[in-house]
């Protein structure tokens, strides 16, 4: 991988600012020839990755706020993007997290579920003081 195909992004954990994250992959993705449904596949990744962040402002900082660091790298062979989401808040087990009930209507519960369903990789690395979300997507 070239240091040209990566980006780094260091956030602070709050909702204001990831329309830039956003922004940003899309104009990555921009850059990658021969997309299946470029626009789709940019829309469905962005809002993989606005999940995760999500999850981590909502819950890895519920109470002091922190900052997310963003690793952001397309590899091309096969051609993929892989984006790194860390933080240094509370962790958790999400395989204790039951899929969402379709049966019921329910406001939360979606993000982890839509993750899993777009992205083709989703792994969630828990250390004392340091958490790691790694997704990927092959284009």
């Amino acid at each position: 991988m070239q240091a040209s195909d990566l980006v780094r992004l260091e956030l602070p954990a709050t909702g204001h600012y990831l329309n830039i994250l956003a922004v940003c992959i899309g104009e990555m993705l921009s850059r990658v020839d021969g997309m299946s449904d470029p626009q789709q596949t940019i829309y469905n990744i962005q809002l993989a990755v606005h999940e995760g962040c999500t999850n981590i402002v909502d819950h890895a900082y519920t109470d002091n706020g922190g900052r997310i660091a963003v690793n952001l790298m397309l590899d091309w062979t096969p051609p993929q993007i892989i984006v790194e989401l860390h933080d240094n808040g509370r962790s958790f087990d999400p395989t204790a997290i039951p899929e969402p009930n379709f049966d019921e209507p329910q406001v939360r519960g979606y993000g982890l579920f839509l993750m899993r369903q777009i992205m083709d990789e989703v792994a969630y690395d828990p250390q004392p003081g340091h958490n790691c979300w790694r997704m990927v997507k092959y284009l």
